[in-house]
């Protein structure tokens, strides 16, 4: 079974779709973008959440002095 990208339900959909039924209506009537800047971040936030389990740290760049 997959998940909906969106709230995380199990959902029965086929293999283009990563979204329930509920979700897909809520997109059609928002703005896009917004809603994937805010999937994007949240992916974000887990991947650094997953390699700080790991004990690994981010690191500023040398070069450009961030």
């Amino acid at each position: 079974m997959k998940v909906c990208e969106n709230c995380g339900i199990e959902i029965g959909t086929s293999d283009g779709d990563n979204l329930c039924r509920a979700c897909e209506l809520l997109d059609d009537k928002r703005d896009g973008k917004s809603l994937a800047r805010k999937r994007s971040r949240e992916r974000k936030r887990q991947v650094e959440a997953m390699l700080r389990s790991f004990g690994m740290t981010k690191v500023k760049g040398a070069r450009n002095g961030d």
